[in-house]
Parts: structure tokens; sequence; C-alpha cells
């Protein structure tokens, strides 16, 4: 399944990686086993794999740089996998991503509005 463009945050919509998601699972027949609850456990699974990364240093120690590109391209496969699993499980209950990131950051500006909950340094 080759594509036929390089995908960057800039160049690709959330539908595009959606199809391409979707592709690939149908492709092996796995679309079926994606049902909403695995998918969401394998959210939270790839999640904590995020997490272990980054267990027992300080602050400092998570620069790209301290981190190494061994390490990030590590962190960056398991981030691929929650957006991988993130998708399908939308896909899976009919939840447009960017509607719903979209309604909930409306919310949260009514929730925590700028000017009142602006973190002083």
């Amino acid at each position: 399944m080759a594509v036929d463009k390089k995908f960057s945050d800039q160049a690709t919509t959330v539908g595009e990686l959606n199809q391409y998601v979707e592709d690939f699972m149908v492709a092996r027949n796995w679309h079926r086993e994606r049902t909403p609850k695995n998918l969401a456990m394998s959210i939270a699974i790839e999640a904590a794999e995020i997490m272990e990364h980054f267990q027992w240093g300080d602050r400092e120690d998570y620069t790209p740089e301290k981190l190494g590109p061994e390490k990030m391209d590590e962190i960056r496969m398991e981030v691929a996998d929650v957006m991988i699993f993130m998708l399908s499980f939308c896909r899976s209950l009919g939840i447009d991503l960017a509607e719903a990131v979209q309604a909930k950051q409306e919310k949260n500006e009514v929730r925590f509005p700028a000017d009142v909950v602006r973190r002083v340094d």
C-alpha cells in the first residue's frame, strides 16, 4: 500500500490519515476486530508505553537532544501507535476527530478563560 505523497502535519489532513489507516486494516481484514472496547484498551496500552520512556527522569532530561535519535524514534513510533488506534476508535464510533477537538477546545475556552487562568512564571 504505497502512498503517493509524503505525509506531514502541515500537508496531511485527518481524513487522509484516517483513510490510510483504514485501508491498511481492511487489506489485512483486521478492521472487524477493531471494536471500541479493544481500541480504547489499545490506546491506553500504547499511551503507557510512551510514559515508560519518561518514568524516572527529571524535566531537563527530556529534550530531543538528551534523549537521542534512537530513543526519539522509539517515542515517535509509540505516538504513531496511539494515533492509529485513536483514528480507528473514532471511526468505529462515527466520531469526527477534528470536530470533536474543536468542540472540546471551545468548551475549554469558556471553562478556562486565558485572562483568568493564565499561568505566571
